[in-house]
């Protein structure tokens, strides 16, 4: 059980990568900066959205964000304002418990600790470091050396009570902070601690796997038996004798002194100091020196002293002095007795850390002086790796016929200590998957009695041989007795650490009887693959001190009292430890509390007291169940609710089935419930979090990590896999990924957490997370900014089928890797509205059925899922789309049978009916044949189909071939063209753009242009001279004179270069190494920005693919302003890596290139048109007017009388003298 407590649950993500956040605090929250609109002019477009490789993905929204994993082997973790985690720090190894440290109410920082090495690059002894919230900083805390697993800070009395496997300070394994390492009055206990609690009644509670205090030593111990193997240490020595047989320093290693003479004894020269020297290539701690002096022909060694190196100390030495029997000390002129060649033991009085020494003779008897043998002890019990460091099987060294031994299977070789304690082994393994069986260290030491041990494996650091990149894991078994062959589980060691570490992989009884000897094997872990380098070391064997008697793996301890009551069982803890079973082996994980009662969880058994129980102020007592029918690895408590992880599946008395791992106990009615149905594995961390699951009101939910592949159906809910991780959304009773939410997506794991006062909480762990949880596509909706939102489906990676050797006629790529969603089309014609995705993946179709690499969502019939079934080859992958008439043509790598008919390359389907045509195009021929282009002509009835491959059907046509839907036959494009098509664009009714790597005639070139009119190819101008195939193309202005593209080097680089209707026009050192572009497109703006020769003020260049921006990592999407390139996208899959974008699709692709030349809609115009006309109408109107009344007054005017009474006037004015002025002289016209 106790291989649960190792440093494991990481995926290993590969790169890391240290975010970029600002960490200036106001009002006690982090701020970061944010980064400004892209201005994208998205409202033509229609709907806008991606498709690609990955299972989650964000906008690129604040400086920081990053698509690597936060922190591959542990980090400290904040997040931003989007919910997506990023890294404060990052640590070699996990974070395991945090707290905030408070004195006199002031918050001195946020203690955390672990079983790291560093801090960043900031070495960090012990596992234990203080994060100062207001800036950043990490202080060490240093003086242990171990590991930390347990935390508390005490508010009221100012200090911090730290728990685990160290030693230091005074203490082992518990110890103080308060402004430097603070002994409680026990000085620690024998085991681990595991978790700290403070009592209701105030005291402090100590959890884990102890049966003894750490300054109790009433066990029997051996000690100074272990010899430190001086034979393989380099012997040198200053001014000997040079008398044949006397000169060699060597002569008096491993010699009793029984025998004198030439070959056994080493001598001074005549009347001469001296000294005598041995340089180990590992480190050690010595407790006993014994020599032997010589009286060879009257000489010997009056006076010496031991210089331990490279300090160059002088040692202190206790001795008993011959003549006079009594204790004596000596340093710089310690004595040898003269004419005794009797061996003389000398014993360190500090245990003082050296890799070699010197002994100086300063004075001697006769004419010179001399040795007769040396040996060196040490109390600690090792095995070293490289075989020579371990004691020789030699009975004058050792008194013993047994030694120390190791034995190496595989490729290994001795690597320098560098900056750790010793030389090691290691082994780098290559193949691509890691066989454990063929590579292993078998570890067996020499102890010298039966008894309780703490087994240690130490791992060097890999700063020092610089491997830190191809570290991985490593499993340990073991053999503690006789008759048993390992330990029941490995214990997984992660070998990442930046600096020395050791990891405590067994604590328990070892036997020594009948000969038995114990064995520790270290073998790679498997799953991993190469290159892995693989380090050994050496195996530590600490025999710990004996039981103090009713101490059980709980102790209580009152912080007001200056001494420890002799009788613990005083103590209602320390006796409801007493009471579990295994007696002095109870291993206590964590505690919880609740007014009145503690509650334990761990590993035991009792009456009633299985694996989970409560502890009263008068007794232990039971809960229902009896508690759990197996061990528990953690609690988080809520209120009245304990959330419990472990790996237990049911209560003790099988009355509460499906726990599986993770379960609730309400404290208030003593009850369980199940978390859904549990997962299938264990849990070791529950972590809470607040996540917008409603109307953006944020909501605590549970981050549950552990070892376990899947979460157990339940209800409605089908079980789903998974990687160690799951949400528990309490306000749902449900796990986040059956919501189907647009929301976070988080993968990885997540240990510790600790609430900031007056700011944000800070999480440790390993996460990789992403603002939305998307499969394979999302949607970009317009804004500023703008925001993504999932497509309604959900995609899941493809099983690939093994197959056979393929025939030249039919095969598709398989050794093609694509995998998730390729290329898509929205097809709006003939009354339709359907988006096509297509790819490598498999999904469920609105009626349950599999839907395999191409999926048909119907816009006009509530999005309803259909697509195709098991028609082609599984192992199939869509590379282009298509669609003419309503007919979909669908090419890549592909082939299988569909009516009856093979097809290969290309297929076609009818959306109307939604079935595959009856007379299918005949079968794409060649070596791995592949479609990667499609392009219907406008204007006609043609689609033009491009890639790999020689023929189609009968006819030869390499490389582009055009399919006749009116005909249903293939048709030739004339010409002579060959090679690999990637990208076909039409820039006119009969202009087609033809890019790949391509050759016309005898001439090698990139992009040519054919003329559907002409049926003839041509070179496009200076396409020959790009610096190697191109990958992916677009247009760059409305007229086609001006393009885009984007490929490979010859030399495995990135290139973007821009025709600008005269020449090509480089874009040089843009991308970082190991860039990949997958497609290319240019977007119109809302907003200018800086005039630049290469694009135009309203556009940018969108580039798509697994991009590596320079200093700041890799992005999914980027926009090109013609100068720099701005993350856009940022996405990761399943497994912690970078995800990858292939296209861009829209609803009206007509207006990727329409400029921001204020043109506007039909209606408009007309609108404004009629405007104007009513305007020019009025101006004419009221000009006629005020020309009438000008004529008016200029020429007078009377009024005309209103009456007539005098009519006689009538007759006086002819009627033509009335309208005479209209016309002249003319008569009025009628």
């Amino acid at each position: 059980m106790r291989a649960l407590f190792s440093s494991s649950l990481r995926s290993r993500a590969g790169t890391l990568f240290t975010a970029a956040l600002l960490l200036a605090r106001t009002a006690g929250a982090f701020n970061f900066t944010s980064i400004p609109s892209p201005n994208l002019k998205l409202s033509d477009l229609g709907r806008v959205a991606f498709v690609g490789d990955f299972d989650s993905i964000s906008l690129y929204e604040y400086e920081g964000q990053n698509e690597g994993a936060t922190g591959s082997n542990g980090a400290l973790l904040t997040r931003f304002p989007n919910g997506v985690f990023t890294t404060l720090n990052e640590t070699d190894a996990d974070i395991k418990t945090m707290c905030a440290f408070r004195q006199n109410g002031t918050l001195q920082g946020i203690v955390f600790g672990g079983n790291f090495t560093s801090v960043g690059s900031q070495h960090t002894p012990g596992g234990i470091a203080m994060l100062n919230p207001a800036d950043g900083t990490v202080t060490p805390l240093e003086g242990l050396n171990g590991s930390v697993n347990a935390l508390f800070c005490d508010d009221a009395g100012g200090r911090v009570y730290i728990g685990g496997s160290f030693s230091g300070g005074g203490a082992s394994n518990a110890i103080v902070w308060i402004t430097e390492w603070t002994n409680m009055p026990f000085s620690g206990f024998n085991g681990p601690v595991n978790s700290i609690l403070q009592a209701p009644n105030g005291n402090i509670i100590f959890g884990g796997e102890f049966n003894g205090l750490g300054d109790n030593s009433t066990a029997p111990q051996e000690n100074n038996t272990q010899v430190i193997p001086i034979a393989s240490a380099s012997i040198t020595a200053q001014t000997s004798s040079g008398l044949p047989g006397f000169t060699e320093p060597r002569n008096i290693v491993c010699n009793s002194g029984n025998s004198q003479g030439a070959g056994s004894t080493w001598l001074l020269s005549d009347n001469a100091p001296g000294f005598w020297r041995a340089d180990f290539g590992f480190g050690f701690q010595p407790s006993k020196l014994r020599l032997t002096n010589t009286n060879f022909d009257g000489r010997g060694t009056k006076t010496w002293r031991f210089t331990a190196l490279p300090d160059g100390g002088i040692m202190n030495f206790t001795y008993v002095d011959p003549s006079t029997k009594q204790r004596a000390f000596c340093d710089a002129r310690c004595p040898l007795p003269q004419d005794n060649i009797t061996a003389q033991d000398f014993y360190f009085v500090n245990n003082v850390g050296m890799n070699s020494f010197r002994v100086d003779i300063s004075d001697w008897y006769g004419a010179g002086g001399g040795l007769n043998g040396l040996q060196l002890f040490q109390n600690d019990i090792y095995s070293f790796a490289i075989n020579e460091f371990n004691q020789p099987s030699n009975a004058s060294c050792s008194g013993a016929t047994t030694s120390a031994t190791s034995t190496q299977t595989g490729p290994w070789a001795v690597t320098p200590s560098h900056d750790s304690n010793a030389q090691y082994l290691t082994a780098v393994l290559q193949t691509p998957e890691i066989a454990a069986r063929n590579v292993s260290v078998v570890f067996q030491p020499d102890i010298p009695q039966s008894g309780n041990y703490s087994v240690l494996v130490y791992t060097p650091g890999c700063i020092g041989d610089g491997t830190c990149s191809t570290r991985g894991r490593v499993n340990i078994t073991g053999s503690w007795a006789e008759g048993q062959a390992a330990t029941r589980k490995p214990f997984e060691i992660f070998q990442t650490n930046n600096f020395d570490k050791y990891d405590e992989i067994y604590m328990g009884y070892i036997d020594k009887t009948n000969g038995f000897r114990p064995s520790v094997t270290l073998t790679p872990s498997t799953g991993q693959t190469g290159p892995l380098t693989v380090v050994a070391q050496r195996v530590g064997f600490k025999l710990i001190t004996g039981s103090s008697g009713n101490l059980n793996g709980i102790f209580e301890y009152n912080p007001s009292m200056q001494e420890v009551d002799a009788d613990l069982s005083k103590s209602t803890f320390n006796a409801a430890g007493a009471s579990l079973s295994p007696r002095d082996q109870a291993i206590i994980t964590s505690f919880a509390k609740d007014s009145k009662r503690v509650f334990v969880g761990g590993n035991f058994s009792g009456d009633g007291l299985n694996n989970f129980f409560a502890i009263t102020d008068t007794n232990a007592t039971s809960v229902s169940g009896n508690g759990l029918n197996s061990q528990v690895m953690t609690m988080y408590q809520n209120g009245s609710t304990i959330y419990v992880g472990g790996n237990f599946t049911n209560t003790q008395d099988n009355k509460t089935p499906n726990l599986n791992g993770v379960a609730t106990f309400n404290t208030d009615n003593d009850s369980w419930r199940a978390l859904g149905a549990g997962v299938e594995g264990v849990v070791m961390y529950i972590v809470p979090f607040s996540l917008n699951i409603t109307a953006n009101v944020p909501e605590q939910v549970l981050a549950i990590s552990g070892v376990f592949n899947r979460v157990n159906a339940f209800g409605n809910n089908t079980a789903f896999s998974t990687e160690n991780f799951a949400v528990w959304v309490p306000s749902r009773q449900n796990w986040l990924q059956n919501l189907n939410l647009g929301t976070i997506s988080i993968q990885g794991a997540l240990m510790a957490f600790v609430n900031v006062p007056g700011s944000d909480p800070i999480f440790a762990g390993s996460i990789s997370s992403q603002s939305l949880g998307a499969r394979g596509a999302v949607a970009l909706e317009g804004g500023s900014p703008p925001s993504l939102e999932a497509f309604p489906m959900s995609i899941r990676p493809q099983q690939v089928q093994s197959s056979s050797v393929q025939k030249r006629a039919t095969t598709g790529d398989r050794n093609d890797t694509t995998t998730g969603i390729v290329t898509a089309i929205v097809y709006k014609d003939n009354n339709m509205n359907k988006t096509i995705l297509a790819g490598h993946f498999a999904a469920t179709g609105s009626d349950g059925s599999n839907i395999t690499n191409l999926l048909i969502i119907d816009g006009n019939d509530g999005n309803k899922m259909t697509g195709f079934h098991d028609e082609l080859n599984s192992d199939s992958t869509f590379k282009a789309l298509g669609a003419l008439n309503g007919i979909l043509y669908a090419g890549g790598s592909i082939s299988g049978t569909i009516k009856n008919s093979k097809v290969a390359g290309l297929v076609a389907y009818d959306l109307a009916s939604n079935g595959f045509t009856s007379g299918q195009p005949p079968a794409l021929q060649g070596t791995n044949v592949t479609v990667n282009a499609i392009a219907p002509r406008p204007t006609s009835k043609d689609v033009y189909v491009a890639g790999g491959f020689e023929s189609a059907g009968a006819l030869s046509c390499p490389s582009l071939c055009i399919w006749s839907s009116e005909r249903s036959q293939w048709l030739s494009p004339g010409g002579d063209l060959s090679g690999i098509v990637t990208s076909i664009t039409w820039i006119s009714n009969t202009k087609l753009l033809v890019a790949g790597n391509l050759t016309v005639g005898n001439n090698q070139t990139k992009i040519v242009t054919y003329d559907s009119s002409k049926s003839q190819f041509q070179e496009f101008t200076g396409a020959g001279d790009l610096p190697g195939p191109v990958t992916a193309m677009t247009v760059a202005t409305e007229d086609g004179n001006q393009i885009w593209v984007t490929g490979q080097a010859t030399d495995g680089s990135a290139y973007l270069q821009r025709y600008d209707g005269d020449k090509w026009v480089p874009v040089n050192n843009i991308f970082g190494q190991g860039t990949i572009v997958r497609g290319i497109q240019v977007l119109s703006l809302s907003e200018s920005h800086e005039k630049i020769d290469l694009i135009d003020q309203e556009q940018d260049l969108l580039l798509l693919g697994q991009i590596n921006v320079t200093n700041f990592g890799t992005a999914s999407a980027v926009l090109f302003n013609g100068t720099t390139l701005q993350p856009f996208l940022l996405s990761s899959t399943a497994d912690n890596q970078p995800g990858s974008l292939s296209q861009v699709f829209v609803e009206n692709p007509q207006f990727f290139l329409k400029r921001n030349s204020r043109e506007l809609a039909l209606g408009w115009v007309v609108l404004i048109s009629l405007a104007c006309a009513l305007a020019l109408t009025f101006l004419v109107v009221v000009a006629g007017i005020l020309l009438e009344w000008y004529r008016k007054k200029h020429y007078g005017y009377n009024p005309a009388p209103t009456t007539f009474p005098d009519r006689t006037t009538v007759n006086r004015l002819p009627p033509e003298h009335l309208f005479g002025t209209l016309g002249g002289n003319r008569a009025p016209a009628i």
